[in-house]
């Protein structure tokens, strides 16, 4: 027999998270592009940030240079668009949030619609992303230096400082945007995690995650 998933969420009724979504309204859009690989994930954290922020987007995919909404993006002239993405480059968020004041061009640029572009997988589904889609590289990059270690409990981290995607746009709003609060993300991400513990099993998620990822004290 089929598993019965919810249409709004895409996991298993059991499992659906739209219980802790609660409406966060951004001024700051977000657009993110989701590899194929990571949709298929259950516990991806791409959904969470999608339902919750009013003001937000998310494309799933590998090729997206045919994606008419990102040409019409990359050409609109009243969006400030950036990309969340660690390139040598990239450009602190708060900087980015200030603006500078030094030319005309600058001073326009900071007072335009903001739009944060996030891309959702593994390291080398990003990579992939930014190789396959060669205009991607043209966007200016932002960079986010995390102020607290993902609580991502059910999933190994490849480094210290990575963050799941709605822990990193969670951070991102906190500083582009004050003012809102994105408790409603981070609760749900919780809830979810709490959840998926609940069902495997202390145990078990003591033996492939505690012990696994040499937290022992």
């Amino acid at each position: 027999m089929p598993r019965v998933c919810c249409n709004a969420c895409g996991n298993a009724v059991a499992s659906c998270i739209c219980k802790w979504i609660y409406p966060i309204y951004n001024k700051t859009s977000v657009v993110i592009l989701q590899h194929t690989d990571e949709a298929k994930k259950p516990l991806g954290t791409a959904k969470i940030v999608s339902l919750c922020l009013q003001n937000s987007m998310l494309k799933v995919g590998v090729d997206f240079s045919s994606d008419p909404d990102l040409k019409r993006l990359l050409n609109c002239p009243s969006h400030n668009l950036s990309i969340l993405y660690p390139s040598e480059s990239a450009l602190e968020l708060h900087k980015w949030k200030e603006g500078n004041a030094s030319s005309e061009e600058q001073i326009l640029s900071a007072s335009l619609q903001k739009t944060l572009m996030v891309l959702d997988g593994t390291w080398r589904n990003t990579r992939e992303l930014m190789s396959v889609n060669a205009v991607l590289q043209t966007i200016p990059s932002v960079k986010l230096t995390p102020t607290t270690k993902s609580n991502y409990r059910i999933r190994n981290a490849p480094f210290d400082q990575a963050l799941s995607t709605v822990e990193a746009v969670s951070q991102a709003l906190n500083i582009l945007e004050p003012e809102i609060s994105t408790d409603a993300m981070n609760q749900c991400f919780e809830n979810m995690i709490d959840y998926q513990i609940s069902r495997m099993g202390k145990s078990v998620y003591y033996k492939n995650y505690i012990e696994s990822s040499g937290q022992l004290d």
